[in-house]
């Protein structure tokens, strides 16, 4: 094998599991965010709710960049094969 078959080798399954990785933090997240947010709710703490939810669309967000940048690695990997 090349170097650089080795290299692409390398990064798929280090991209295989990042994908595994950020969809288990994305399930941790939902679950503390409904916790955060049934706590808030039985509280009467709005100002948690809002921060709560800002927080969870921030961990959206990271979780979108991490899947297009997967998609992108394979498409690059499919097109050197």
């Amino acid at each position: 094998m090349t170097d650089k078959a080795i290299l692409i080798q390398r990064a798929s399954r280090s991209a295989h599991l990042l994908r595994r990785i950020n969809i288990v933090t994305l399930c941790v997240a939902v679950v503390v965010y409904a916790g955060l947010i049934a706590i808030a709710i039985y509280n009467l703490l709005l100002p948690l709710v809002v921060f709560s939810s800002c927080i969870m669309l921030a961990e959206l967000l990271v979780f979108q960049i991490v899947r297009t940048l997967s998609d992108h690695l394979d498409l690059f990997r499919r097109a050197t094969d």
